[in-house]
């Protein structure tokens, strides 16, 4: 896929806040770790051009364990605690909203929490995964499945066009979806949230 990349938010609407830059592809981008879109969320975002995208329904549940988007600050405190650490919360010029990173290394999870004013409630706009994170998706898929373990569980909602063979399959749409990331055959990281386009 060539194009642009686009990093892209949640509104309390529903919709999401896309920011693109030209890139020529995923390969040449470096998707990489998942870490990376993360940084780019926070970063690009406060320059970003604005557009609404309605999520996938198909995928549109989908979260690790009993935590997903949309879910309110209080409940990810009850279910993976205090941060081990939190970004500072960061202003997007083109929305007024605020985003914040929270990290839960030892648990392998790194949150995205946003807020319509700063300091105020907050909810978990995207979700990453890493080699440390012991919970599953809806459908049963974990650290560690192997990449004929996630086709079995989301060939329904396999999408071909944004997706690369033995790297990165996406499950719905990079509006709206989930990513996986794989090294050797295995899954290495996931994604829960906006991607690409």
């Amino acid at each position: 896929m060539t194009g642009s990349y686009a990093v892209e938010g949640r509104t309390e609407e529903g919709c999401f806040l896309e920011v693109g830059v030209a890139f020529g592809g995923w390969g040449e981008f470096g998707f990489g770790t998942m870490k990376t879109l993360n940084l780019l969320f926070v970063v690009l975002l406060s320059f970003g051009v604005v557009s609404c995208q309605g999520l996938q329904a198909d995928v549109s549940g989908e979260g690790l364990g009993k935590l997903a988007l949309d879910k309110e600050a209080v409940v990810v405190l009850e279910l993976l605690g205090e941060p081990e650490s939190k970004g500072a919360d960061v202003l997007m010029a083109a929305t007024g909203e605020w985003v914040q990173e929270w990290a839960f290394p030892s648990q392998g999870l790194t949150l995205m929490m946003g807020a319509t004013e700063k300091g105020g409630k907050k909810t978990v706009w995207s979700i990453t995964a890493d080699e440390k994170c012991e919970l599953a998706t809806e459908r049963g898929v974990r650290i560690g499945s192997s990449e004929a373990e996630v086709k079995t569980a989301y060939g329904k909602v396999y999408n071909a066009e944004e997706s690369r063979e033995g790297e990165t399959f996406v499950a719905g749409s990079v509006y709206g979806g989930v990513i996986f990331e794989f090294e050797k055959g295995k899954l290495a990281g996931i994604f829960i949230g906006a991607a690409a386009e």
